[in-house]
């Protein structure tokens, strides 16, 4: 039995050599994650900086995540050369807590993306009523690439569907020489597309106000025929959810996408913001 022992068991001082080996290996690892993370922030900021120009704040997320990333990395380094946190330990109950904190919050949004994913590959219906067309950026009177993906979406479906008329949504917002609805308006027209149906409505300021204000007017119209009108929100692929959403919470009842395309090198941005979004007008009470 003792020679067992002395042949298949090791010492504490070697189990704890090996733990403190363990250890070391994982904040390694731990390290390098992080580095590798605050390169990608860094880098994917740096790459919309350049390629769309910083219109909004919300780029910057990415750079406060590079910073983030990073500064860990620094301390686990430092860390393990002076031993900051040598003797510290957080409390059991402290540890748990923030780690169920964590993964509640990796939960939350992975299930807000998952429903932001049902409406980026929806099939519109044929023959639709009416087709809201939610604004976007007009730099000066020229479409932003964003909004002028969602009017050639709105094109496609007018010819498609001549019967079919459109409400064009937005107000005018910082940097814009006219109103979103009619920079879209005169693109269109342009385009080949009768000016008798197309609708304008230049009031809104977000996409809350791009339902509710486009709604009026598409009532106004139906209330002569006493009925219904079917409805399809023109947006890009990431905002059809929450557009649709929105739609139904003021009481459209026939209300789908029509997702547009959106910019590849941008998606990231644009899906992570979108759940900010999302959660936004849930906590609002417009969803």
């Amino acid at each position: 039995m003792g020679f067992l022992l002395g042949r298949g068991a090791l010492s504490y001082g070697q189990r704890s050599e090996c733990a403190d080996l363990l250890n070391r290996y994982e904040r390694i690892q731990m390290k390098i994650l992080c580095i590798i993370l605050g390169s990608l922030c860094t880098f994917y900021f740096i790459g919309i900086a350049v390629y769309a120009g910083l219109s909004s704040l919300f780029p910057c997320i990415w750079a406060a995540g590079g910073v983030f990333f990073y500064g860990i990395a620094v301390f686990l380094h430092l860390n393990s050369k002076r031993g900051m946190l040598s003797g510290f330990a957080l409390p059991v109950a402290l540890k748990n807590g923030l780690l169920v904190l964590a993964a509640l919050c990796v939960l939350i949004f992975v299930a807000v993306e998952a429903l932001i994913f049902t409406g980026m590959f929806h099939q519109p219906s044929k023959d639709l009523d009416y087709i809201i067309v939610l604004g976007a950026q007009v730099n000066g009177t020229k479409l932003s690439n964003s909004l002028r993906l969602r009017v050639e979406r709105a094109r496609e479906y007018l010819e498609d569907n001549p019967e079919t008329c459109a409400v064009l949504s937005g107000g005018k917002g910082t940097g814009e020489d006219v109103t979103e609805a009619e920079a879209m308006y005169r693109y269109l027209e342009k385009k080949g597309i009768s000016p008798k149906r197309l609708l304008k409505e230049e009031y809104s300021t977000n996409t809350s106000e791009n339902l509710k204000f486009s709604l009026e007017i598409i009532d106004t119209k139906e209330d002569e025929k006493g009925k219904e009108a079917s409805i399809g929100v023109v947006t890009n692929n990431f905002h059809v959810y929450r557009g649709v959403a929105l739609g139904k919470k003021l009481g459209c009842s026939y209300i789908e996408g029509i997702p547009s395309k959106s910019n590849k090198f941008l998606q990231v941005n644009y899906l992570v913001r979108e759940f900010f979004g999302v959660v936004k007008d849930k906590a609002a009470g417009n969803m």
